[in-house]
């Protein structure tokens, strides 16, 4: 939201914003309601005399559903707390002053009146500045005050709007499917922060992901027979969409030759991608510097081929050598997760203006910035584009642009604009891939002569605990489901085969994709006391999923460098120190 909008908004007069607000309740009343496990059936639950925590960002939907069930809450002691407050009282809620930076103690006294004469507590639990999704000891501390148990509520919409805030507040659509899951911390003791943690993002991870089954299937329609009174409902789809074309067009890459249509999109997408690229290289569209060295690792290929890694292990390089790192990637929660692992005191950023970002970077200290997945993102001028080529890829598929096959644009056209190349692969080093290895260097020797090229082979190191049931494991792990949603799931269930003999049972998802509850269910079942195994980029979307005490477990990927990494490390070092210049005007 822009600033002036703002500010405009706090000269509303209060009387009038609160009339605001009331005016816009009304819209509850055409979400539909639902449980995650059950969506076919309206769901309306009534909360227990006992302390809920919740996310500021959910603060409206769950503000209309719990109207008039006798509940106390606690707002702040500002002009937007004064706001809510007054809603709220209006809507049947005791109300609470105070905040965990103004008036704290007084609110939470009032809290335990509260309680003490039979109404429950809700909290929002990041509330009332942030940082988002991160607990605070409140409902905690209410709960140790109280002698009462715990249950978090977990929220999400199948459509709707977020506002630019700290807290990415959730306005949910006009008629949208909104999921509800409330469920207890503990049983027969008394919670702390981090159990309430991991139970509200436990049952948040349920009911958004409930929320993008509801976006992926068809809803439920009226079907007639035969011009008559009969009806039946249409039935839902059990295989997300996304899925069901990820399998299809990874089946299409592999033919030698698409289906004419297929090829037909390629010829339409190559033609505005080349387009695009032309309009740069002409100075119709122009590149914006950042204002410090920027450094691009990215391919030409859809997926899988070890960009985040490899921006992690730059990363890692330049801060040994004294700089400070800022990696810019798209804003999967999984990939931020992952570079935030492996790449420990870089500066993390998901957004997709890379630009916006890079410069933000500068300005909070960055000395140089690493754009993960940036070789087609012009708009941002690199110093040193490093082109990662897919061995798997070009080995294995029919090399069609998509979306009859993977590549974004001609490899051998994106060799003469790369600044460095670095081949990679997670197939186990043979003799024969050594040969295709040496051939492809040669390829791009003669396509790009002076361009460094060097060899990389993803692998595999032991396994690593990553749930309380993994780390309470007595003796070996012996996982016996393999789950993974990345985009070439065969060769982590390759690797994974190799490293754990245990493992019976794979189940793909789609990229960045999280398991159906029928899957979960399967997965569980499937693997007994043994567990899980899956990806480090994984873990994070999947062990909410899943019950603490299943064990999870984590194949952690290695890198090995087999020939040329010298000369591009340099060249990297050199970029980060300002010792190798280009032209903004070349517009890279």
């Amino acid at each position: 939201m822009p600033r002036h909008a703002v500010l405009s908004a706090r000269r509303i007069p209060l009387g009038l914003a609160v009339r605001l607000v009331r005016a816009a309740l009304p819209i509850s009343r055409t979400w539909r309601l639902r449980h995650p496990d059950d969506p076919g059936r309206p769901y309306r639950p009534r909360l227990k005399h006992e302390v809920h925590a919740c996310w500021h960002e959910h603060l409206l939907p769950l503000t209309c559903l719990f109207a008039g069930q006798e509940l106390a809450t606690l707002a702040s002691r500002d002009r937007d707390g004064e706001i809510i407050s007054r809603v709220l009282r209006r809507l049947g809620y005791r109300v609470a002053r105070g905040s965990s930076t103004r008036g704290g103690s007084a609110g939470f006294r009032q809290l335990t009146r509260a309680f003490a004469s039979g109404r429950g507590v809700i909290l929002t639990g990041d509330g009332p500045r942030g940082p988002r999704r991160s607990l605070k000891e409140g409902a905690a501390r209410i709960a140790a005050l109280t002698d009462s148990s715990v249950t978090v509520v977990g929220v999400a919409a199948s459509s709707g709007r977020r506002l630019p805030s700290w807290d990415r507040f959730l306005i949910p659509a006009p008629g949208a499917t909104v999921f509800v899951s409330p469920a207890p911390v503990a049983e027969g003791y008394a919670p702390d922060t981090g159990d309430i943690q991991a139970a509200l993002q436990r049952e948040v991870a349920r009911c958004e992901q409930a929320a993008r089954e509801a976006r992926w299937t068809r809803p439920p329609g009226i079907v007639r027979r035969g011009g008559g009174q009969d009806r039946t409902p249409r039935p839902e789809r059990e295989t997300p969409v996304r899925r069901s074309l990820e399998l299809r067009l990874r089946r299409q890459w592999r033919r030698p030759r698409a289906a004419l249509p297929m090829r037909g999109l390629a010829r339409i997408y190559g033609g505005v991608h080349d387009g695009r690229h032309r309009l740069y290289d002409v100075g119709v569209l122009a590149t914006h510097s950042a204002a410090i060295p920027v450094i691009s690792v990215g391919g030409v290929t859809v997926g899988g081929s070890g960009k985040t890694p490899l921006a992690a292990c730059i990363a890692r390089m330049l801060r040994e050598a004294g700089h400070r790192p800022a990696i810019l990637a798209r804003g999967y929660t999984d990939e931020l997760e992952l570079l935030a692992h492996e790449a420990p005191g870089a500066s993390i950023r998901g957004h997709p203006d890379r630009l916006r970002s890079a410069r933000r970077a500068a300005a909070e200290g960055a000395t140089v910035v690493i754009v993960d997945d940036g070789f087609q993102h012009r708009r941002l001028f690199r110093d040193l584009d490093l082109l990662v080529l897919d061995r798997d890829a070009l080995r294995r598929t029919n090399r069609e642009r998509l979306p009859a096959g993977p590549f974004r644009e001609r490899w051998e056209r994106a060799v003469a604009r790369a600044d460095a190349i670095l081949c990679t692969g997670r197939e186990p080093w043979t003799a024969e891939l050594s040969r295709f290895d040496g051939e492809l260097r040669v390829r791009c020797g003669s396509l790009a002569p002076n361009v460094p090229v060097a060899t990389a082979v993803f692998g595999h190191g032991p396994l690593e605990a990553a749930s309380a049931g993994a780390r309470r494991w007595a003796g070996s792990p012996a996982p016996r489901v393999a789950l993974t949603g990345i985009m070439k799931p065969n060769l982590f269930f390759a690797q994974a085969g190799a490293a754990c003999a245990s493992v019976r049972e794979r189940l793909a998802l789609s990229d960045h994709g999280i398991p159906s509850p029928r899957e979960r269910t399967a997965a569980v079942d499937a693997a007994g006391r043994g567990g899980v195994l899956t990806t480090r980029k994984d873990v994070s979307r999947l062990r909410p999923l899943f019950d603490p005490g299943l064990p999870i477990w984590v194949l952690p990927e290695t890198l090995a460098w087999k020939a040329g990494w010298e000369d591009v490390r340099r060249l990297i070092l050199d970029t980060a120190s300002g010792r190798k210049d280009r032209d903004p005007a070349a517009g890279r």
